[in-house]
C-alpha cells in the first residue's frame, strides 16, 4: 500500500493542475491526512499559461488542458481513498480471524 501511494504522488506532482484539492486536517478515521489530501507543488511541464497575445485556439486548448489536469487529480485522489478503505477493510477481517482463531484455541482448552 505505501508503495502504491508513493507512486500515486509523483504522478499526482507530474500532472499538476490549477485547481487546488485540499480536504479536512483530520480523516474520517481520525488519522493525519494522507500526502495525497494536499495538492502537491507543480514541477515545471513547458506548458505555459496563455497570454493575451495567444489565439483564442490556444487559450482554448489551455483551458481543456487545465480541465483534463483537474479530472486527473480528482480520479488520483478517488483512488487513493479506496485504496485506503481497501486496506482498512483487510486489516479489520485480519483482526476478526486472529480473535476467532484466539477464541477457538480457548475453547479447545478448556478442561
Amino acid at each position: 500500500f505505501q508503495l502504491t501511494e508513493d507512486v500515486v504522488n509523483r504522478m499526482k506532482e507530474s500532472s499538476h493542475g490549477k485547481k487546488d484539492f485540499q480536504r479536512s486536517p483530520r480523516a474520517s478515521n481520525g488519522t493525519a491526512p494522507s500526502s495525497l489530501a494536499v495538492a502537491g507543488r507543480p514541477r515545471p511541464t513547458g506548458i505555459r499559461p496563455p497570454v493575451a497575445s495567444d489565439s483564442a485556439a490556444e487559450q482554448e486548448l489551455y483551458r481543456r488542458y487545465e480541465q483534463e489536469q483537474a479530472l486527473v487529480q480528482e480520479e488520483l485522489i478517488r483512488l487513493a481513498k479506496r485504496e485506503r478503505e481497501a486496506a482498512s477493510e483487510a486489516q479489520e477481517r485480519s483482526s476478526i480471524n486472529e480473535e476467532r482463531q484466539r477464541t477457538a484455541l480457548l475453547v479447545s482448552n478448556r478442561p
